[in-house]
C-alpha cells in the first residue's frame, strides 16, 4: 500500500510539472536559478542547464550528497555522471534516471529538452514581421513575446541586433513562459536585424528571427546620428566616355620644293682612242741624187721631226 501510494504521488508531482511548465502557471524567475527549488523526486532539470542537485531526496531515503554521482536512465539504455554541487547537463539525453548511490530503480531526476514553444515579433501596428522586409516606417518598435517550458528554471534574454551589431534591445528580457517586451527601433537603418530569445544559463533553449529594413531614417541604432554607413554602391569605374582619339590633324604635307632634277652629268664624249703612234720608220736620208741641189737632205730631215712632233702631240 505505502509503495502504492509512493509512486502516485511521483506520479502526481510529474504531472504537476509539466502542467507549470506548459501553462507557465504564475512561474517567474528572474535569474537563472541556482538549485532546484523542489527537491522531492523526481526533480526536473534541463539539458543544458548547471545547478547544484546535493540536496535532492534519493527515492529510497537521504540525499544526492556531494560525491561524484552516475544516474542511469530508468529504460537502462543512457548514463552520465556529474558533480552534484555543479552538475552540468549538457548533451544529457532527455528522459527519466535513476541514481545508482540508491538500491531502486526509481528515478530521481528527468531530465527535460528545454523549448521555445512560441516566438512572435510584431510591429507597432501589431502585425507579425517575424522573417518580412518591411521599410522603416513600419519598424518603428516591435514586441517580442515568447512561450516556452522552462519557466521554473530560468529567464528569457532578448536580443535585437542591428546591422552594426548594437543590440537596440539593451538588457531586456522574459521572466515568465507568454511574456512580452517591446523594444524601440524608431532610429532603424537599412539592413538586416537578428531578433533573438535565449535561455541565460540553459542555452538550448532559444529562438530567432530576422527583419530586414529597406530603408532608413539616418540613425545608427545606438542614439548618435549619422548617415548611414551606406553599403557604398561602388563608384563604377566611368565607361569611359571614349576621349575620342581626337582625329590627328594630318600635318599639312608640305609642298614639297622640288629637287631640281639635276641636269645630266653630260657623259663625257668619250675620247677617241687614238690610234698607235706609229713609230715613223725614219725616211732614209736620200742618197743624194744626182740633180738635187745641195740642202734637200736637211730640208726632208726637218720635215720628218716635224711629223714626229705632230704625231707626239696627237698622242697627248
Amino acid at each position: 500500500m505505502t509503495t502504492t501510494l509512493h509512486r502516485l504521488l511521483v506520479i502526481l508531482a510529474v504531472a504537476l510539472a509539466v502542467v507549470a511548465a506548459a501553462t507557465g502557471a504564475s512561474v517567474a524567475v528572474e535569474d537563472p536559478r541556482d538549485a532546484p527549488s523542489n527537491t522531492s523526486p523526481p526533480v526536473r532539470v534541463y539539458v543544458s542547464e548547471s545547478l547544484d542537485i546535493s540536496n535532492v531526496e534519493l527515492t529510497d531515503g537521504g540525499t544526492i550528497g556531494t560525491d561524484q554521482t552516475t544516474f542511469v536512465s530508468v529504460a537502462g539504455d543512457e548514463v552520465f555522471t556529474v558533480d552534484p554541487e555543479n552538475a552540468d547537463f549538457d548533451d544529457v539525453e532527455p528522459g527519466s534516471y535513476d541514481a545508482d548511490s540508491d538500491d531502486d530503480d526509481e528515478a530521481e531526476l528527468i531530465v527535460v529538452q528545454p523549448r521555445v514553444t512560441d516566438f512572435d515579433v510584431r510591429n507597432e501596428r501589431g502585425v507579425d514581421i517575424a522573417g518580412d522586409t518591411v521599410e522603416a516606417s513600419d519598424f518603428e518598435e516591435v514586441t517580442i513575446t515568447a512561450e516556452y517550458n522552462f519557466a521554473e528554471a530560468d529567464r528569457l534574454d532578448v536580443t535585437v541586433e542591428n546591422p552594426d551589431g548594437v543590440d537596440l534591445a539593451g538588457n531586456s528580457r522574459i521572466t515568465t513562459s507568454g511574456g512580452s517586451v517591446t523594444v524601440d527601433t524608431s532610429s532603424a537603418i537599412p539592413g538586416t536585424y537578428r531578433i533573438s530569445v535565449e535561455g541565460s544559463d540553459i542555452e538550448d533553449g532559444r529562438a530567432s528571427t530576422t527583419v530586414t529594413v529597406a530603408g532608413g531614417n539616418g540613425d545608427s541604432g545606438d542614439g548618435q546620428t549619422r548617415t548611414p554607413t551606406a553599403t557604398a554602391t561602388p563608384t563604377p569605374e566611368p565607361t569611359a566616355t571614349a576621349t575620342a582619339t581626337p582625329t590627328a590633324t594630318p600635318e599639312p604635307t608640305p609642298t614639297a620644293t622640288p629637287t631640281a632634277t639635276p641636269e645630266p652629268t653630260a657623259t663625257p664624249t668619250p675620247t677617241d682612242t687614238p690610234e698607235p703612234t706609229t713609230t715613223a720608220t725614219p725616211t732614209p736620208t736620200p742618197t743624194a741624187t744626182e740633180g738635187g741641189g745641195p740642202g734637200f737632205g736637211p730640208v726632208v730631215a726637218l720635215l720628218a721631226l716635224l711629223t714626229v712632233a705632230i704625231l707626239a702631240h696627237r698622242r697627248e
